[in-house]
């Protein structure tokens, strides 16, 4: 092993007696290169860590009196440089992959393979040895809360300002910084630099105000974190030269290995068609509604929803000739770009709507139909509906 190491304290936290004695048993032939502590919980972990020079923590999430999350949340706040390895029962491929690419900690499945917790261990030390420390990010601790399905509430402060995050099962569902509430929030708030974390084991809304994802509101707040930072440095005329990095500096606790892993984390496309399948029965749901399509610009159907009897394909073909001329119409009036169109029929109406720069969702309803539903949803969804039509 690596016998170039200073004498190290890792400490392993985790509630089963048994299995941590294991550890503490086989992590004994290592005893010339560090030493070995425990914690049976987050509570007992934070004692040693106010009474010890702690280099590495190892814990899992599931535990009583102080859980991982809230052991975690301490130690953004008091310990942000000591490197994590958390070990995990719950954990799909595609989220260990994720995860995995992020490389601001590592991740152990459970049951544990002995060796890969050594390497791990190993390579944790050799980093720190090197000067590459770092503990858990922000986004990081987010996917994580994701993967385990938790429900809790996220207390965020950083700089003076106060935000909350909140979860059921994993799942964001509401946001809220002081101004603004959902995904707006949550774009400011997943962005703030050095946050501070606490975590009540309670979710405190019940009413879900945030339909994208989370890997979403992670890019999401990263672009435009990028674009507002472009705009400062170039109302300071601080302009990049030739040679020098043309892109906006990300202040989320993101490294450069963490924003590469967002990105080759990004949902794929068969995880995006499925979102877009999601995002169309939001419509077909509405009252009057019969059916809803997202067409490309050259009349493609790329997906759609409708009630028995209706041919998609047809209305796709048809309406891009409408939705073409509607454009143009508006374009030649000096009217703008189109916005939203609506044909009023003896049956009903036939909406159209742009989403980006690819395609336009269309939408035909009966008379009774509540439009002004339709427009609010076409409002909630248009950007989701745009990456999808990208691909």
């Amino acid at each position: 092993m690596q016998k170039d190491l200073k004498m190290r304290n890792v400490l392993i936290v985790d509630d089963e007696k048994s299995f941590l004695l294991s550890l503490v048993e086989g992590l004994s032939i290592y005893a010339a290169d560090f030493n070995t502590l425990t914690a049976v919980n987050g509570r007992e972990a934070i004692d040693v860590l106010g009474s010890k020079n702690i280099d590495l923590v190892v814990t899992d999430l599931k535990m009583p009196e102080l859980d991982g999350f809230q052991l975690l949340a301490f130690m953004s706040k008091k310990y942000p440089h000591i490197p994590v390895i958390v070990m995990t029962a719950y954990c799909t491929p595609e989220i260990k992959h994720r995860l995995d690419s992020l490389g601001s900690f590592q991740l152990l499945e459970k049951p544990l393979n002995f060796k890969d917790l050594v390497d791990g261990i190993f390579a944790e030390l050799v980093k720190k040895s090197k000067g590459y420390i770092r503990g858990i990010t922000m986004p990081t601790f987010l996917q994580l809360v994701e993967m385990e399905k938790k429900t809790c509430t996220l207390k965020v402060t950083s700089a003076g300002r106060t935000g909350f995050l909140y979860f059921i099962e994993g799942v964001l569902m509401d946001a809220g910084n002081g101004v603004n509430t959902g995904e707006k929030a949550a774009y400011d708030i997943v962005s703030w630099t050095e946050p501070e974390i606490e975590i009540e084991n309670v979710c405190r809304v019940k009413t879900r105000n945030i339909e994208s994802s989370l890997i979403y509101i992670l890019m999401e707040s990263c672009r435009i974190k990028d674009e507002s930072d472009k705009r400062d440095r170039s109302a300071a005329g601080d302009v990049p030269g030739v040679g020098e990095e043309a892109t906006g500096t990300v202040d989320m606790n993101l490294t450069t290995g963490d924003r590469e892993s967002l990105i080759s984390a990004a949902p794929t496309k068969e995880e995006k068609m499925d979102s877009l399948k999601e995002i169309l029965n939001e419509f077909a749901k509405l009252q009057g509604v019969n059916a809803v399509c997202l067409v490309g610009r050259d009349g493609f159907l790329l997906d759609s929803i409708a009630r028995t009897g209706i041919e998609t394909e047809m209305v796709g073909a048809i309406a891009s000739s409408g939705f073409g001329s509607a454009e143009s119409m508006g374009r030649q009036l000096g009217k703008g770009e189109l916005s939203m169109s609506m044909l009023e029929f003896e049956s009903g109406p036939v909406m159209f709507s742009p989403v980006g720069e690819d395609a336009f969702l269309v939408v035909v309803a009966d008379r009774d139909a509540n439009l002004g539903m339709v427009r609010l949803k076409l409002k909630k969804y248009c950007h989701q509906l745009a990456v999808v039509a990208a691909l």
